[in-house]
């Protein structure tokens, strides 16, 4: 009874809480003033925890999965557009920011470039894109920790972390390199870090691996409890590259 009350607790803001907030604590720190503006907001990839929720506030949520869409207007102030994400159904520089997280290593490779392509299309002259994906050996390396163990947990597979190893994790110098290509001498395009790896491992571990085994529980309560910690300590090794786009006389 203790370790279902514990769990229940820790799991009052939703299982993966954790881990979608070190996803998107400092995105909603970067665009703090544009977001308080009240612009219009673009993410792509949307899911049922998404940049609406940590935001607090609406955003266009588009997906190529009905499934996807549904979840995610369930669950936050969404407005759902299904497409994909190289033929987005919006004008040129519609958006003041656009936000894309952890889509890019679900896409082809080939399909990266127009991505890309289509982010700085709807991006305002004045507006602000954040793009995030796991990147890097030592994001490959702790990928393969977290598969292991989960199918030596559980037994079964993972479909995000499978359709990782389908497609292969981006690498972020070259898709830096597209969008500095792509946007010329319009946009200032700068790379952080997002999730320590260790952090990382650490979180899915307890969120789905069942560490440390007896006592997991009290592990989820620990983890949730220093969530908003972890959340602003992006130190390296990280396992997402975040590329900031903004306009090229932006100050930070």
């Amino acid at each position: 009874m203790p370790g279902s009350l514990l769990r229940r607790y820790a799991e009052h803001k939703g299982r993966g809480y954790p881990d979608w907030a070190l996803r998107y604590g400092p995105i909603v720190r970067g665009l703090t003033d544009m977001l308080r503006r009240g612009g219009p907001v673009l993410e792509i990839g949307a899911n049922a925890n998404g940049l609406a929720r940590f935001a607090g506030r609406r955003v266009i949520a588009v997906d190529i999965e009905l499934e996807q869409l549904q979840a995610c207007r369930a669950s936050q102030d969404v407005l759902p557009v299904r497409a994909d994400i190289n033929a987005l159904p919006f004008r040129d520089a519609a958006f003041d920011a656009v936000v894309s997280v952890d889509t890019y290593e679900h896409l082809p490779s080939a399909a990266r470039n127009g991505a890309t392509h289509e982010i700085l299309r709807v991006l305002r002259a004045k507006g602000t894109g954040v793009v995030t994906f796991p990147s890097g050996a030592a994001a490959v390396a702790a990928e393969a920790t977290i598969r292991a163990e989960y199918r030596a947990y559980t037994g079964n597979t993972l479909r995000w972390l499978e359709e990782h190893v389908e497609h292969g994790l981006p690498d972020a110098d070259a898709i830096i390199a597209d969008f500095r290509d792509a946007a010329g001498d319009t946009r200032s395009i700068a790379l952080e870090g997002n999730a320590n790896i260790g952090v990382w491992v650490w979180t899915w571990r307890v969120l789905m691996c069942g560490w440390p085994g007896r006592g997991n529980a009290l592990a989820q309560v620990l983890l949730l409890w220093l969530t908003s910690l972890l959340a602003r300590w992006h130190r390296a090794p990280c396992y997402r590259a975040m590329i900031w786009i903004r306009p090229k006389d932006a100050r930070r």
